[in-house]
């Protein structure tokens, strides 16, 4: 859930604050699945307690998601994310 919503709602004037979702999302990605355990490695446990997010670029959106984007910081969240929120 913490996930979820720092990668989809938490933002910094109105940008996400992960730089990685701001790439994404300003290229007209979607934040497609959220997955748990997906880097144990060291790194991966100590930055993101191994969790990592697939993002989906869906040619018929992309370019929406990104005017949507930068025109009021949008960000396109499917379900694999948003069922986290909703709890």
């Amino acid at each position: 859930k913490l996930a979820s919503h720092y990668l989809s709602v938490e933002t910094h004037r109105g940008k996400p604050i992960d730089g990685v979702a701001k790439f994404h999302c300003r290229n007209g990605a979607e934040m497609f699945r959220l997955n748990y355990l997906a880097d144990t490695s060291r790194k991966g446990t100590h930055n993101s307690a191994g969790m990592m997010i697939n993002y989906r670029y869906d040619l018929d959106s992309i370019e929406r998601n990104s005017m949507g984007y930068e025109s009021s910081g949008a960000i396109t969240v499917q379900d694999g994310v948003s069922k986290w929120l909703e709890s």
